[in-house]
């Protein structure tokens, strides 16, 4: 009995997830990810080709099939005085799959002076404004559910055929529209200041596998994103700190993480917080290492490398889920070569914002 039990609890909740309006997954590294945080940081790597890779794995030692993959490319171009991009992602939650395809654009306007996002003499500043348009699929392996009628009181039945009927919406393909837009400013021997705004889901698309009515429609929320971080370059150590907040209809959630690098070194070490609803909803500590390999080659190549580690607080803890595993990879590229330094000269307007656990990171 407890085990028929349980195949109907999990057909219960299968069939209200197809209903259930879905909330969109945060990196613990996001800025590993930074399209994908933000359009309008397309084009904003430390060099002009940016390559950016995060996959994040829920609760290892349980078999739920969490996993999150998002895959972007993105390019500064001066004449247009902004970035081009596109992105990938896939996400799997149990047997619900959601693929999409993004392109994204970003203009900047600036303050003039050369050298914008690291001047050492003059106050800097930049504002940066990007959009993004993308194709979803979602869908769901129909053939690996369980439902009532396919139980009996000796628990499965062999062979059995559901006679449900099946989402008609399965696999279909929706637009999916987003925004958003940073300003920094820089102030010779203090610092870095990083405010981002973003609307994920502006078009509220509908969501539903199984109705046909307007009544029953599962819009997706809009998701509301703020983030805001403060770098300092120190003579012997670089930190930072950055905050994120998330509003998506009736959830919030909050990040607040701190960077720490030494300046001899091409490592840092973070420390994050993830809170739920409110701030005294503590949930989860994250903790994460970044590594950058650098090039002497004209191109001044830059690969960067993260590993984070969630650790659940409260209840049962890491004890029984291990927690979640994230790993980042981004590979920042000058196209320019030999002809960089002059190149840098001709993009008075190009934002940077580099890559760690929090922005800005190490310079």
């Amino acid at each position: 009995m407890n085990r028929i039990r349980l195949w109907v609890l999990v057909s219960l909740l299968t069939a209200a997830g197809l209903h259930g309006a879905a909330q969109d997954p945060a990196f613990s590294q996001p800025y590993l990810s930074p399209i994908y945080l933000n359009p309008a940081a397309t084009g904003a790597g430390e060099n002009d080709l940016r390559v950016s890779l995060v996959h994040r794995r829920q609760w290892l030692t349980i078999p739920s099939q969490f996993n999150y993959t998002a895959l972007s490319i993105d390019k500064f171009f001066p004449s247009i005085k902004g970035g081009l991009g596109l992105m990938a992602t896939d996400f799997s939650e149990g047997y619900l799959r959601r693929t999409g395809i993004y392109g994204s654009y970003s203009y900047t306007i600036c303050s003039g002076e050369p050298n914008i996002a690291r001047n050492d003499d003059v106050q800097t500043w930049f504002v940066t404004g990007g959009i993004q348009f993308g194709m979803v699929q979602r869908r769901i392996d129909y053939s690996k559910l369980l439902f009532a009628d396919q139980i009996n009181e000796n628990g499965i039945i062999p062979g059995s055929v559901s006679a449900a009927d099946p989402p008609v919406f399965n696999k279909k393909w929706y637009p999916d529209f987003s925004g958003g837009v940073y300003f920094s400013h820089e102030v010779a021997g203090k610092g870095n200041l990083l405010i981002g705004a973003s609307a994920r889901h502006i078009n509220r698309p509908d969501e539903s596998l199984t109705s046909t009515s307007d009544t029953f429609r599962s819009p997706v929320p809009v998701l509301w994103g703020l983030n805001t971080a403060y770098q300092y370059d120190g003579d012997q150590w670089v930190w930072g700190v950055a905050m994120l907040g998330y509003k998506q209809g009736g959830s919030q959630a909050y990040q607040f993480g701190v960077d720490v690098k030494p300046k001899e070194y091409d490592f840092s070490l973070g420390v994050w917080a993830h809170f739920g609803n409110t701030l005294s909803n503590f949930n989860a500590v994250c903790l994460n290492i970044t590594y950058s390999f650098h090039s002497s080659s004209p191109h001044k190549q830059k690969f960067v490398i993260g590993l984070d580690q969630d650790f659940p607080v409260g209840g049962s803890g890491s004890s029984y889920t291990t927690g979640s595993t994230e790993l980042g990879l981004t590979w920042d590229y000058n196209t320019h070569g030999e002809n960089a330094d002059s190149q840098e000269t001709d993009n008075r307007c190009k934002p940077r914002i580099n890559l760690s656990a929090c922005p800005a990171g190490a310079k």
